[in-house]
């Protein structure tokens, strides 16, 4: 049988397979700082300023119940605050504490760790190959750009 017959040849399959392991692997290690991998797009949106739930859910492409599960999570670790809008009194903003500018930091080590075990049969130019590959695949998919 050829990679062409077989589904577990297919770049689908493999992609899925290896995010289950890389998502599996990066959640042991923000496990113990009550983390999960979900939690990380909010604290990086959140950098960049306060923002709205609804915002927030948009943008990371997920129903305002699942973000306001993440934040009463996020809350509950001491993250992020919610704050009245002073321009909209109606509209609650979310910002990033102290201990979350804090667990954001330490989310972008344990990342960078997942990514060093993950890459580590690669050579640093392979490694930078397959990131420009998936950047673009990603983009070509519509998912939104790191950072």
């Amino acid at each position: 049988m050829t990679v062409e017959e077989s589904v577990t040849g297919t770049v689908a399959f493999m992609l899925g397979k290896l995010g289950q392991a890389a998502t599996g692997r990066f959640a042991d290690r923000l496990a113990p700082f009550g983390l999960r991998p979900r939690h990380c797009a909010v604290l990086e949106l959140l950098t960049a300023g306060p923002q709205a739930q609804l915002a927030l859910a948009r943008t990371i492409g997920v129903t305002p119940s699942v973000v306001v599960d993440m934040l009463d999570e996020l809350e509950e670790l001491g993250a992020l605050r919610r704050v009245r809008d002073t321009v909209d009194r109606r509209r609650q903003l979310i910002e990033l504490t102290p201990d979350g500018h804090g667990l954001r930091r330490t989310a972008v080590r344990l990342a960078g760790e997942t990514d060093e075990e993950l890459l580590g049969g690669l050579t640093a130019e392979e490694a930078a190959l397959l990131r420009r590959a998936l950047g673009r695949m990603a983009s070509a998919s519509g998912i939104p750009a790191p950072g």
